[in-house]
Protein backbone atom coordinates (compact mmCIF):
# COMPACT_ATOMS: atom_id res chain seq x y z
CA UNK A 1 0.00 0.00 0.00
CA UNK A 2 1.01 3.45 -0.60
CA UNK A 3 0.24 6.69 0.46
CA UNK A 4 0.31 9.18 -2.40
CA UNK A 5 1.29 13.24 -1.98
CA UNK A 6 1.57 15.11 -4.34
CA UNK A 7 1.15 19.10 -4.71
CA UNK A 8 -1.44 19.67 -7.11
CA UNK A 9 -3.76 17.51 -4.81
CA UNK A 10 -3.17 19.54 -1.54
CA UNK A 11 -3.09 23.06 -3.14
CA UNK A 12 -6.48 22.70 -4.80
CA UNK A 13 -7.71 21.90 -0.77
CA UNK A 14 -5.55 24.20 0.48
CA UNK A 15 -4.90 27.37 -1.66
CA UNK A 16 -7.25 27.75 -4.22
CA UNK A 17 -6.48 30.77 -6.62
CA UNK A 18 -9.60 32.62 -6.10
CA UNK A 19 -8.99 32.99 -2.92
CA UNK A 20 -5.25 33.95 -2.29
CA UNK A 21 -5.67 36.58 -5.20
CA UNK A 22 -7.69 38.20 -2.63
CA UNK A 23 -5.08 37.56 0.39
CA UNK A 24 -3.73 40.93 0.13
CA UNK A 25 -5.38 44.24 0.47
CA UNK A 26 -5.15 47.54 -1.57
CA UNK A 27 -2.91 48.65 1.48
CA UNK A 28 -0.92 45.88 1.59
CA UNK A 29 -2.43 43.91 4.52
CA UNK A 30 -3.92 40.71 5.27
CA UNK A 31 -7.38 40.18 4.32
CA UNK A 32 -8.42 37.73 7.78
CA UNK A 33 -11.77 37.10 5.97
CA UNK A 34 -9.79 35.12 3.15
CA UNK A 35 -6.84 33.79 5.61
CA UNK A 36 -10.15 32.11 7.78
CA UNK A 37 -11.04 30.67 4.46
CA UNK A 38 -8.08 29.24 3.34
CA UNK A 39 -7.31 27.50 6.92
CA UNK A 40 -10.91 26.24 7.26
CA UNK A 41 -9.65 23.53 5.12
CA UNK A 42 -8.09 21.33 8.04
CA UNK A 43 -4.71 21.31 5.87
CA UNK A 44 -2.40 23.41 7.50
CA UNK A 45 -2.97 25.18 10.24
CA UNK A 46 -3.63 29.10 11.16
CA UNK A 47 -0.62 29.41 12.26
CA UNK A 48 1.12 27.87 9.77
CA UNK A 49 -1.20 29.71 6.69
CA UNK A 50 -0.71 32.98 8.75
CA UNK A 51 2.77 32.62 8.53
CA UNK A 52 3.15 31.95 4.67
CA UNK A 53 0.49 34.82 3.97
CA UNK A 54 3.06 37.25 6.42
CA UNK A 55 6.27 36.32 4.73
CA UNK A 56 4.58 37.22 0.80
CA UNK A 57 3.19 40.50 3.06
CA UNK A 58 7.04 41.68 3.95
CA UNK A 59 7.85 40.68 0.21
CA UNK A 60 5.44 42.85 -0.68
CA UNK A 61 5.81 45.47 1.50
CA UNK A 62 9.47 45.83 1.41
CA UNK A 63 9.51 46.26 -2.52
CA UNK A 64 6.61 48.77 -1.77
CA UNK A 65 9.08 50.87 0.62
CA UNK A 66 11.77 50.77 -2.17
CA UNK A 67 9.75 51.68 -5.39
CA UNK A 68 8.56 54.24 -3.03
CA UNK A 69 11.91 56.11 -2.01
CA UNK A 70 12.52 55.59 -5.75
CA UNK A 71 10.06 58.62 -6.46
CA UNK A 72 7.40 56.08 -7.53
CA UNK A 73 3.48 57.33 -6.60
CA UNK A 74 1.37 55.67 -4.39
CA UNK A 75 -0.46 53.19 -7.27
CA UNK A 76 2.84 52.47 -9.41
CA UNK A 77 4.36 51.47 -5.76
CA UNK A 78 1.96 48.93 -5.51
CA UNK A 79 1.34 47.69 -8.49
CA UNK A 80 5.14 47.12 -8.95
CA UNK A 81 5.25 45.47 -5.86
CA UNK A 82 2.20 43.28 -6.19
CA UNK A 83 3.51 42.87 -9.72
CA UNK A 84 1.05 40.29 -10.84
CA UNK A 85 -1.82 38.42 -9.04
CA UNK A 86 -0.70 35.22 -10.70
CA UNK A 87 2.57 35.69 -8.95
CA UNK A 88 1.09 36.26 -5.94
CA UNK A 89 -1.24 32.85 -6.28
CA UNK A 90 2.21 31.09 -7.26
CA UNK A 91 3.75 32.02 -3.92
CA UNK A 92 1.76 30.96 -1.46
CA UNK A 93 1.01 28.09 -2.94
CA UNK A 94 4.94 27.16 -3.67
CA UNK A 95 5.51 28.10 0.71
CA UNK A 96 1.76 25.70 1.28
CA UNK A 97 3.62 22.56 -0.62
CA UNK A 98 6.88 23.37 1.31
CA UNK A 99 5.04 24.00 4.03
CA UNK A 100 2.77 20.58 3.75
CA UNK A 101 6.47 18.52 2.25
CA UNK A 102 7.74 19.29 5.59
CA UNK A 103 5.05 18.25 7.98
CA UNK A 104 4.58 14.95 5.64
CA UNK A 105 8.82 14.18 5.77
CA UNK A 106 8.32 14.31 9.72
CA UNK A 107 5.64 12.40 10.00
CA UNK A 108 6.74 9.58 7.72
CA UNK A 109 10.64 10.18 8.76
CA UNK A 110 12.33 6.91 7.67
CA UNK A 111 10.00 5.39 5.73
CA UNK A 112 11.02 5.08 1.77
CA UNK A 113 8.95 6.45 -0.86
CA UNK A 114 8.66 6.57 -4.60
CA UNK A 115 9.30 9.82 -6.45
CA UNK A 116 6.73 10.57 -8.79
CA UNK A 117 6.60 12.96 -11.66
CA UNK A 118 6.36 16.90 -11.47
CA UNK A 119 2.82 18.31 -12.79
CA UNK A 120 4.88 21.87 -13.64
CA UNK A 121 5.21 23.29 -17.05
CA UNK A 122 8.86 22.89 -16.86
CA UNK A 123 10.04 20.07 -14.68
CA UNK A 124 13.38 19.92 -13.13
CA UNK A 125 15.58 18.48 -15.22
CA UNK A 126 17.55 16.74 -12.07
CA UNK A 127 14.15 15.70 -10.46
CA UNK A 128 13.36 13.90 -13.59
CA UNK A 129 16.35 11.64 -13.34
CA UNK A 130 14.51 10.74 -9.96
CA UNK A 131 11.50 9.47 -11.30
CA UNK A 132 10.24 5.95 -10.41
CA UNK A 133 12.67 5.13 -8.28
CA UNK A 134 12.88 4.58 -4.12
CA UNK A 135 14.40 6.63 -1.89
CA UNK A 136 14.11 6.39 2.26
CA UNK A 137 12.49 9.84 3.50
CA UNK A 138 15.08 11.97 5.62
CA UNK A 139 18.15 11.39 3.59
CA UNK A 140 19.16 14.06 0.71
CA UNK A 141 16.44 15.87 -1.18
CA UNK A 142 12.86 15.01 -1.92
CA UNK A 143 10.00 15.87 -3.13
CA UNK A 144 8.61 19.36 -1.75
CA UNK A 145 11.97 20.57 -0.42
CA UNK A 146 12.68 22.93 -2.71
CA UNK A 147 10.45 25.74 -3.15
CA UNK A 148 8.90 25.18 -6.69
CA UNK A 149 8.88 21.65 -6.82
CA UNK A 150 5.93 19.66 -7.61
CA UNK A 151 6.92 16.84 -7.74
CA UNK A 152 4.70 14.00 -5.63
CA UNK A 153 5.48 10.98 -3.85
CA UNK A 154 4.23 7.35 -2.75
CA UNK A 155 4.92 6.78 0.52
CA UNK A 156 5.24 2.68 0.77
CA UNK A 157 3.81 2.00 3.92
CA UNK A 158 0.35 0.56 5.17
CA UNK A 159 -2.49 3.03 5.20
CA UNK A 160 -5.16 4.63 3.91
CA UNK A 161 -5.00 8.31 4.51
CA UNK A 162 -2.28 10.65 4.67
CA UNK A 163 -2.04 12.34 8.30
CA UNK A 164 -0.73 15.81 9.08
Amino acid sequence: MAIRFFPSDMLRKVAPKKKIERLVTQKLTLNRAVLATLTDTGVLGKRTMEKIALKVLRGYRAKYGDEREQGASKAAAFDEAVNDKKQMVQRVQNASVFEISQEVQVAYDGEWYQWLPSDAKEPDPLHQLNYGKIFRLGIGEAPGDRYGCRCGMNILVPGTKLEL
